[in-house]
């Protein structure tokens, strides 16, 4: 019969074996586990690969789950735009950062602010950018200066312009 001692030293080898494969399993499923997460990501990848450039089309599963991610896509940018909207903000096409809607230029790029319309544009109607329309009145004006005579006459602010206001403010100090 062994002793006591022998019996705890044979209770002491025991545990620490059972330990020793306790941690090896753990670090096994750890491993598994992040290998089954890599093939996550590569059937994420295959998949968006897939429908962004419509291989498959003709299998029907593949057509309906194109069809299922064209809809949420749908529904993202939708919603992406409410935001947008209670929120008085565009977007920078530059760098992607919000933008409040009176700005003409991103605070963070400084790429200039295209504003979009979202309402439909009638063939019979005209748009006309104001900021343009001064633009190109003021540089008429300025060649007519170079050339001189009766056309810088003419291409001379109006009364009541604020153009106008601005030319004479120098002279009245």
């Amino acid at each position: 019969m062994a002793s006591w001692r022998e019996k705890l030293n044979q209770a002491a080898q025991n545990t620490i074996s059972k330990s020793k494969e306790v941690a090896e399993i753990a670090k096994l499923n750890v491993e598994i586990g992040s290998s089954n997460q890599s093939m996550k990501n590569i059937y994420t990848e295959v998949g968006k690969y897939v429908l962004e450039n419509g291989l498959l089309s003709e299998d029907e599963s593949v057509a309906e789950w194109a069809a299922k991610a064209a809809d949420i896509k749908a529904e993202i940018e939708a919603s992406t735009e409410r935001i947008k909207a209670l929120k008085n903000v565009n977007t920078c096409p530059g760098c992607g950062a919000e933008v409040p809607k009176t700005s003409k230029f991103c605070d963070k790029c400084g790429t200039p602010i295209v504003v979009t319309s979202t309402e439909p544009v009638k063939e019979d109607e005209e748009i006309i950018d104001a900021d343009f329309s001064e633009a190109s009145q003021e540089a008429e004006a300025a060649q007519a200066q170079e050339a001189g005579g009766e056309a810088a006459e003419s291409a001379a602010p109006k009364a009541g312009c604020c153009c106008a206001e601005a030319q004479e403010a120098p002279g009245e100090d």
